[in-house]
């Protein structure tokens, strides 16, 4: 089993849908405009969170954002074939936990019996 987050864009940079949460913890990038600025955001969004997964780059054409609705935040269980078995509300609001274990706890029974 792997974990992995993608950052797939800015969601509320300081050019755009600025929020004053973001302000007080000093989260304050403008919209990457190429994938270099991405890349440069996601690192330091990553050191800022602490994260111990690795994390991913979407390309600034928004391909993967796009194609699983990743803005702001979503969760996902993505089996060995590729199949999307859970597929989260859009977080933070919309994350349930439980969900998502049960989720992950049959893929994996569905997968051991294979």
């Amino acid at each position: 089993m792997e974990f992995l987050a993608i950052y797939v864009r800015e969601a509320h940079p300081t050019d755009g849908w600025r929020m004053p949460s973001n302000d007080r913890v000093g989260v304050t990038f403008i919209q990457p405009r190429n994938l270099l600025e991405r890349v440069d955001v996601a690192e330091k969004c990553c050191q800022s969170l602490a994260m111990s997964m690795p994390l991913l780059v979407d390309d600034v054409n928004d391909r993967v954002g796009h194609a699983y609705s990743g803005m702001p935040d979503r969760l996902y269980v993505i089996d060995r074939a590729g199949h999307v078995a859970y597929k989260g509300g859009r977080g933070p609001f919309g994350f349930k936990p439980g969900e998502m274990e049960q989720s992950l706890v049959m893929t994996l029974l569905d997968q051991s019996a294979e």
